[in-house]
């Protein structure tokens, strides 16, 4: 007994002294077929070029869609982009409409001559009428301005749009990614913890381990069933959320290719060129642009028309016994009414135009540097994981898995070294999605 009992103690320090030359290694004991989440370099898709489920249940084939392709359908179907072309249309049709001359208008009356004297003629008396309203040029060269003003603006709004869609196409596509790679984890620790519980069902039915133990092992169980349950659920929920940007031409069934999915790595020089990008690119920048030179020209516009409206007509009636024909105009002088308050109400527009502007600018600053700390924050935490923090969980797990098997630690121990290790492994994924999402929203305010 004492010669086995050294034997095993030695095996036990040999495998842990072969976990923690490994860990040093950046190799790592796989537990149970894990691989190792810490070799790949910053930036680079973390996850298997096998997306979850990429057939079905009965064998056939899931279309794997690359985000690029993403990104053209959704410009190509999106609900969105649709309602803004449309709306892009109608403005231009508006330009126009602004330039349209004014329509002439007719007028042809019937009616009776009776005559009220012995010597007159009694007979039809018809009349022929024609109004034609005359524009000043400077007034309508104003409308016309304003309508190309709505034209550009529009334009910019549908660039936010169109950013806006692609900005979530990539952040949907990288919540999916992630959930991808969190159900391969998931899907790892519940085979580990299967097995765990498999032998401490051995070991409980032979009497050599506690009844205690199993419960435990079976909660562990669970708890992993639960959360491999919850990441597929959450999985779907993205599916849905892909389909309601892209549009009904996406399948019903599908998976987003890793490949190209998460944005390169960011250095200073990117940061840098992106921040003076800022204010020549950023859509919704260039919409608030566009609407304060909309608001001048309103005002513009207000002013022209207080300029006198003139309207041309010509008449000719005859009766029985002549023929009356008149010419005129009539001139409508604005010496009551000089459109004070619709210019006021276009000052003030302008002027809150101003104001959202300035509030504009202020905000996308603000919001450029919140997402560059929040990267810069992101970065250093996956660098703190990704240089050893995973690889030292990952030997120590070994470690224990082995110690348990050779009887050496409890099942308290392993379970414990299982759940170190979960957690900090979660926390890598979580770092390189959130590295992933704020590349992407520094790349949406600069308008790429």
């Amino acid at each position: 007994m004492k010669l086995k009992t050294i034997l095993v103690g030695t095996a036990v320090r040999l495998v842990s002294n072969l976990a923690l030359v490994s860990g040093a290694l950046s190799v790592g004991i796989q537990p149970l077929g894990a691989q190792p989440l810490g070799a790949q370099p910053l930036g680079a898709p973390s996850l298997s070029t096998q997306p979850i489920g990429t057939k079905t249940a009965a064998g056939l084939s899931v279309p794997v869609i690359p985000v690029v392709q993403l990104i053209e359908l959704a410009r190509r179907d999106s609900p969105l982009v649709a309602q803004a072309g449309a709306e892009l249309a109608g403005a231009r049709a508006g330009v126009q409409t602004a330039g349209a001359l004014p329509n002439p208008e007719f007028e042809i009356q019937v009616g009776r001559s009776d005559a009220r004297r012995m010597d007159g003629t009694s007979g039809a008396a018809p009349l022929i009428g024609v109004v034609q309203p005359v524009e000043w040029p400077a007034l309508r060269q104003a409308r016309r301005d304003l309508a190309e003003q709505r034209v550009s603006l529009v334009s910019a709004q549908a660039l936010v749009v169109d950013r806006l869609v692609v900005a979530s196409v990539r952040k949907a596509s990288a919540d999916w990614l992630r959930l991808a790679e969190e159900e391969k984890a998931a899907v790892e620790d519940l085979a580990l913890t299967e097995q765990i519980r498999d032998r401490i069902a051995v070991s409980a039915r032979a009497g050599e381990t506690a009844r205690f133990d199993l419960t435990r092992a079976e909660t562990e169980m669970a708890i992993a069933r639960k959360v491999l349950d919850t990441v597929r659920l959450r999985a779907l929920q993205t599916k849905v959320e892909l389909r309601r940007v892209v549009g009904a031409s996406l399948p019903d069934d599908f998976q987003v290719a890793a490949r190209g999915a998460l944005p390169a790595p960011l250095t200073l020089d990117d940061y840098e060129r992106l921040r003076v990008e800022l204010d020549e690119r950023n859509p919704d920048l260039l919409a608030a642009q566009t609407d304060l030179k909309r608001a001048r020209q309103e005002i513009q516009f207000e002013r022209t028309q207080v300029l006198p409206r003139v309207t041309l007509r010509a008449t000719h009636e005859l009766d029985p016994s002549s023929a009356l024909t008149r010419v005129g105009a009539q001139v409508s002088v604005p010496l009551l009414d000089q459109r004070q308050g619709p210019i006021a109400q276009a000052v003030a527009a302008a002027t809150r135009a101003q104001a959202a502007l300035d509030f504009k600018k202020l905000e996308i600053q603000q919001g450029f540097a919140s997402a560059w700390l929040g990267w810069q924050a992101a970065q250093v935490q996956l660098q703190a994981l990704d240089s050893g923090i995973v690889t030292r969980a990952r030997a120590i797990l070994g470690t224990a898995e082995a110690a348990y098997r050779f009887g050496e630690r409890g099942i308290l121990e392993t379970l414990d070294a299982q759940r170190q290790f979960r957690i900090v492994r979660n926390e890598l994924i979580a770092a390189r999605h959130a590295v992933a999402l704020a590349r992407i929203e520094l790349e949406r305010l600069s308008g790429l």
